[in-house]
């Protein structure tokens, strides 16, 4: 179980798809982020991430979390935890982090603000319902930009939202998709040979069934990175 790892929950899924995302809002919209409300759908260790980098970029981010115990992270993290009626009301920015599905649907449409940019960052396509925002009826046109990245919908009220990639994941979607960062994926690849190192070697066996991966190995691969960054020259004050 590679993703119950630490090293997998904040080296992956929380620092490098909080930076991807951003990276990736900032690519396909170049639009600014400060003074933008951002609402984070989840607060996972992606939803963490991506509330951190849209919060360093000076946007005022809210979170909407059904878990109490997660949401009251979010609340001492120094975010805001309103409705979430509320939360989507007000947003001009809308990030997906929660690998359910139609976590936006047309259910929201009437409540979206004008020109709010929807992404998606979990691992479903359908949680944002692209399908049934793209075939509502009070859709009356749909254009496509910045190569096909960014599809923008026109309602009957005159409103219009903008969906990023299709409800893909942005980070992985779109034109030049650069997705998580290679430190990262570094360490994830180092978790998953060394996890495999102890299969072939009979030290977890099929008895074993799904297990997590054992702590030495994530405290293997934190020493070596380490080794690795103090001997590039890195101060460790």
């Amino acid at each position: 179980m590679i993703n119950d790892s630490p090293i997998r929950q904040f080296a992956e899924n929380r620092h490098a798809v909080g930076q991807s995302m951003f990276e990736s809002f900032m690519r396909i919209t170049e639009r600014s982020t400060a003074g933008k409300r951002v609402t984070v759908l989840g607060y996972g260790p992606g939803g963490e991430g991506v509330a951190t980098c849209f919060r360093n970029a000076l946007s005022v981010v809210s979170v909407v979390e059904p878990d109490a115990v997660k949401l009251l992270e979010a609340q001492l993290d120094g975010y805001l935890i309103p409705l979430r009626d509320d939360a989507i009301s007000s947003a001009d920015i809308i990030v997906t982090q929660t690998g359910a599905a139609e976590v936006i649907s047309t259910d929201d449409l009437a409540m979206l603000k004008d020109g709010v940019i929807l992404m998606n960052g979990g691992h479903l396509l359908t949680e944002i319902d692209v399908c049934g925002l793209c075939s509502d009826f009070r859709v009356v046109g749909a254009t496509s930009h910045q190569e096909g990245s960014l599809t923008s919908l026109a309602l009957v009220d005159g409103r219009h939202i903008h969906i990023a990639t299709g409800g893909h994941m942005a980070n992985l979607a779109g034109p030049r998709p650069m997705g998580n960062s290679i430190e990262s994926m570094d360490l994830g690849f180092a978790l998953r040979v060394k996890f495999l190192e102890q299969v072939a070697t009979g030290e977890l066996t099929a008895e074993h069934c799904i297990v997590p991966v054992p702590h030495k190995i994530d405290e293997w691969v934190a020493e070596t990175y380490l080794e690795m960054v103090w001997a590039q020259g890195t101060s460790r004050k």
